[in-house]
């Protein structure tokens, strides 16, 4: 066969081989890379809740009538989801902490029977909910993809040439 031959590169590539006759790309993973994966991510999910535990306690500190606490908590969030995700590689990396933080500053957002509420419905309150939930989509949207767009549509079986 010779190198520059386009009927070869074609029929390799039917049958999902390299046409440069290399390597058949990144190794697959193992049974303990899922579990160090699965782990990163649980990590992260505790990580989300702790924060959104101890956000939603401090929030409602402020200097005067400025909520400042509230604020510097809606740019931790940011750079939780942000951080996460650039370091797992992927939106779900910096979605993963963010859905639990939202969850847990929800529940701690109701009012109980007995009448205990956590996060208040004040200035404070409101910028640590509202402004750590945009704050969180923003950081997770800045993270990029782990795949190449379009790729979710057509899945690992892309067309190949005909």
């Amino acid at each position: 066969m010779h190198k520059d031959d386009d009927e070869a590169g074609i029929s390799l590539a039917k049958y999902g081989l390299p046409a440069d006759g290399g390597g058949s790309g990144p190794a697959k993973e193992g049974p303990l890379d899922a579990f160090v994966s699965g782990a990163a991510y649980a990590a992260l999910a505790l990580l989300g809740g702790v924060f959104g535990v101890v956000g939603s306690f401090a929030q409602d500190w402020t200097v005067g009538p400025v909520p400042v606490v509230a604020i510097v908590l809606v740019a931790l969030v940011f750079a939780m989801a942000r951080l996460s995700g650039l370091g797992m590689g992927g939106r779900l990396g910096a979605t993963i902490p963010a859905v639990v933080w939202g969850v847990v500053v929800f529940i701690l957002s109701m009012r109980r029977t007995e009448g205990d509420l956590v996060v208040p419905g004040t200035l404070a309150g409101y910028l640590f909910i509202i402004g750590g939930m945009v704050a969180a989509v923003v950081g997770i949207m800045m993270v990029p993809p782990a795949r190449p767009p379009g790729d979710w549509l057509l899945g690992r079986a892309g067309r190949t040439r005909e």
